[in-house]
């Protein structure tokens, strides 16, 4: 424990000796973590105010429901508590947590599942004609402690915990003074189209200390504030942000794409004969759990992958209820330089749509694809799928960083391979 002290403080030296704090305290994040029609069960634990008047703690379960514009919280024995068009918790023990039932997860993805989890800091819960929302507000590194475990693991090495502290916090920060996943009440949301963010339920002293020992680091490129975009798997090469999200910022750090491996040599894999002849290899990367036994089942599973569909299934699942008859060809028209497909045409008996964008295409499939890397194999019966990778490809591909930090590489140099060119900042000043 000592020793930890001892780093923890070494550590806060070196980070008000770094430049351009952007804030002068710890800034705060209201993230949305549940939005829906059906009622909302949770337990307390320990003591809340709620709209003023203390609630204690006990086994009984709430229940929120909408009336139009009016929250309704009941107690078990269906009394009342409360009716108003908001609702506040807060409460003066910070052990104090919430736990919400059935908080629904990785929506529209092939992991999509609902599960209890547990939550700390300020709880506010909106409504309107059509839904409540359920919105936390936390301190950043707070809300930083129930993102690492999710998005990395919570048995990943700890530089490889550091640098997703230092990714995940980029994205943060450029959610919060940009607006890009905002609303009225809410600066982020809590699932995949920003970051998970889940609470306290997969948290140890391993995750928290990552985020201790990088506290109030972000990466930044000429001064700014980047977004610093990680994925699972990048299976074997990462992309350039243009080919992904065309409309965004795109920072130089951004603008190679490479192998994942010490060389980072740009292999060019836009081509089909030389995709095709990536997907069936076996190369030699970081992300590839052949070479690397360290890494973790999920990475396992989705660096190479095969899906296979009946011509039906398939025609059905992307002609979304219109009637353009059987699938009879999946045609690429372009792709990106890791061999994700960013624009195709997709042919039916009746008729034909092109699509592009790498998210849109894998969002055609219901759950979407593990990654727009793959080529198709069809005969008249069946349409196969192989693949490579888990996501988008650009920035840092979390297996990569994991096998990197069991080879003896810190946080920083994890950094550098993924995002070069950017410098860390510290973006406020920290208390030793």
């Amino acid at each position: 424990m000592i020793f930890i002290y001892l780093l923890i403080c070494s550590v806060l030296f070196s980070l008000n000796n770094l430049p351009n704090k952007l804030f002068s305290e710890e800034p705060f994040l209201r993230t949305k973590i549940l939005e829906t029609n059906s009622e909302i069960l949770f337990q307390l634990n320990k003591n809340w105010i709620l709209n003023g008047i203390k609630v204690t703690s006990s086994d009984s379960i709430f229940r929120l429901t909408r009336n139009e514009n009016t929250i309704l919280l009941y107690k078990a024995d269906q009394k009342i508590l409360t009716a108003n068009d908001s609702l506040v918790f807060i409460s003066n023990d910070d052990s104090a947590t919430i736990t919400i039932k059935d908080v629904p997860y990785g929506v529209g993805w092939w992991w999509e599942g609902k599960e209890d989890r547990i939550y700390e800091g300020k709880l506010c819960i909106y409504t309107n004609a059509q839904q409540m929302q359920i919105v936390v507000k936390l301190p950043l590194e707070q809300y930083l402690k129930g993102v690492i475990p999710y998005e990395i693991g919570n048995d990943a090495p700890l530089e490889a915990l550091k640098a997703q502290a230092v990714a995940a916090r980029s994205e943060a920060i450029m959610a919060l003074t940009s607006g890009m996943y905002g609303a009225d009440y809410y600066d982020l949301t809590a699932d995949v189209e920003c970051q998970v963010f889940s609470g306290n339920k997969k948290r140890n002293k391993m995750t928290d200390l990552a985020v201790d020992l990088t506290r109030s680091i972000i990466l930044t490129e000429n001064n700014h504030p980047i977004n610093a975009y990680y994925a699972s798997n990048c299976g074997g090469h990462s992309e350039i942000i243009q080919n992904v999200w065309p409309d965004r910022p795109d920072p130089e750090t951004y603008s190679f794409a490479g192998a994942d491996n010490e060389k980072k040599m740009n292999m060019d894999l836009s081509s089909e004969d030389k995709v095709r002849e990536w997907i069936l290899s076996d190369p030699d990367v970081f992300c590839n759990p052949k070479l690397n036994k360290n890494l973790p089942s999920w990475s396992k599973t989705n660096f190479r992958w095969t899906k296979s569909f009946s011509v039906d299934s398939i025609s059905a699942i992307l002609s979304n209820g219109v009637d353009y008859g059987l699938l009879r060809n999946i045609q690429v028209k372009k792709r990106g330089l890791s061999g994700r497909i960013i624009d195709a045409r997709f042919i039916f008996e009746k008729d034909s749509f092109d699509v592009k964008g790498e998210l849109n295409i894998r969002q055609l499939w219901q759950p979407s694809l593990r990654s727009a890397c793959f080529f198709v194999k069809q005969d008249s019966n069946f349409f196969i799928l192989k693949g490579a990778g888990w996501g988008h490809g650009v920035g840092m591909c979390q297996s990569g960083a994991i096998t990197m930090a069991f080879n003896g590489n810190t946080f920083k140099s994890i950094i550098e391979h993924y995002y070069p060119g950017t410098d860390l900042t510290a973006i406020y000043p920290v208390q030793k």
